[in-house]
């Protein structure tokens, strides 16, 4: 049997076809099992943009992110339940740093019971300093429009500086406030406000945030100082407000993929001149 001398060459290109195709192939393969890239969600604690209470704001919201936070604070006064406050804000992270936020209510400073009391607030922050992840130490800056009581209210303006530092297993924050009242120039105030929590799983966050506020501004219209103190103490008491406010109890937050669910639990002056009385906040949030 006589074999073609055209066998072996044809035998050879195959061969040479094959072996240049090998790594294409390969390497499509190596394309197709390659894990997805990781959703902006995966962060189990909720990442930098979900706060574990809302008494704190946040130094940073790097992503663009909408956020939506739905909830009700609920605080005796004057030995009555007044009727639940509804909390319904939005925030909005623009990237580069930069968020905005609006909503009917802005929890804490230095806000009264009554149901007309919610205090509707427009928000404008930044990230100064820190990792974009949200992570390790963060500084950034917040500055509020808030109306104290939507009837009747007074306007304000509150200039902030947040400081945080947030790993895997817990996170502490640290804020000054400096507070302006935009219908009495004399009238101001200042707050600090803290937290620190622990995870016990990552979802997890259990621990505790405090406010504390105090005027600081002159408010009297009269130059006598008795008729100054009775004007002041007849001013305060008739807007159930104390000179110097504390606020402060255990808060929990847990977090699934976009989810959250959050409460605040403990006490407050707030409205309750110079008294100390409950109040709690329960509230969700989710991200888009």
């Amino acid at each position: 049997m006589i074999r073609s001398p055209l066998v072996t060459p044809m035998r050879a290109s195959l061969v040479l076809a094959a072996c240049l195709a090998a790594p294409s192939l390969a390497s499509a393969q190596t394309r197709t099992d390659a894990p997805p890239p990781p959703s902006r969600f995966a962060d189990p604690t909720g990442g930098a943009f979900t706060s574990p209470t809302t008494l704190f704001t946040s130094a940073a919201v790097p992503t663009l992110d909408v956020r939506i936070i739905a909830g009700a604070d609920v605080q005796p006064a004057s030995g009555r339940l007044d009727p639940v406050r509804p909390l319904l804000n939005a925030e909005l992270g623009l990237g580069r740093g930069f968020t905005i936020g609006a909503g009917t209510t802005w929890f804490g400073g230095d806000s009264s019971n009554a149901f007309n009391n919610i205090n509707p607030y427009a928000q404008v922050r930044y990230q100064i300093l820190g990792d974009r992840s949200g992570t390790g130490p963060l500084l950034g800056a917040s500055l509020t429009y808030k109306r104290i009581g939507y009837l009747g209210g007074e306007n304000e303006l509150e200039a902030s500086v947040s400081f945080q530092y947030r790993r895997a297993r817990f996170e502490a924050g640290v804020q000054g406030t400096f507070g302006q009242s935009l219908n009495n120039g004399s009238e101001r105030d200042i707050e600090a406000r803290v937290y620190a929590v622990g995870r016990p799983i990552p979802r997890l966050a259990l621990g505790v945030a405090a406010q504390v506020r105090g005027d600081v501004g002159e408010e009297c219209t009269t130059a006598d100082e008795a008729a100054c103190e009775a004007e002041e103490r007849a001013r305060l008491m008739l807007m159930q407000r104390a000179e110097f406010d504390i606020l402060g109890g255990g808060i929990a937050s847990f977090t699934y993929e976009r989810w959250q669910l959050g409460t605040l639990v403990g006490a407050s002056t707030l409205g309750y001149y110079n008294n100390v009385g409950f109040i709690a906040q329960a509230f969700g949030s989710v991200r888009f």
